[in-house]
């Protein structure tokens, strides 16, 4: 039994099916639904690969292919989705750290460090 007009049907649904998420990243109204459109059509293109591996009867090459271009698309996708983190919610600054203990009560002021060293109130005995 021949499978490959069966496979040849399958390549053309799935380049079809690409195209209709390439609408999605064209069109799509977030930044979201962007990166998963392209990441669905990377898939999608991984899956093309094998099965043109199959119609062309070397499937152990194509899957070396296949595994480095997923692998590709993964890393990229991971990059995208923390550039864009970085984008819309920086990073908050640091707050100056505070010298008086969160316990210490209300009563206690806040001392400045190197003003409390060179402080020459203090007399200190030899």
């Amino acid at each position: 039994m021949n499978l490959e007009p069966f496979f040849i049907v399958m390549v053309v649904a799935i380049l079809f099916l690409m195209l209709c998420n390439l609408y999605r990243v064209v069109a799509g109204p977030t930044v979201i639904d962007r990166m998963l459109g392209v990441n669905v059509i990377g898939i999608k293109t991984t899956v093309l690969i094998v099965l043109i591996g199959i119609i062309d009867g070397r499937v152990e090459m194509f899957i070396d292919i296949t595994l480095a271009y997923a692998l590709l698309n993964f890393i990229t996708t991971l990059a995208a989705a923390r550039f864009y983190q970085r984008i819309s919610h920086p990073a908050p600054s640091e707050p100056e750290e505070s010298l008086v203990a969160p316990s210490a009560g209300p009563e206690v002021e806040e001392v400045d460090a190197p003003a409390k060293a060179s402080d020459s109130s203090r007399k200190e005995t030899p």
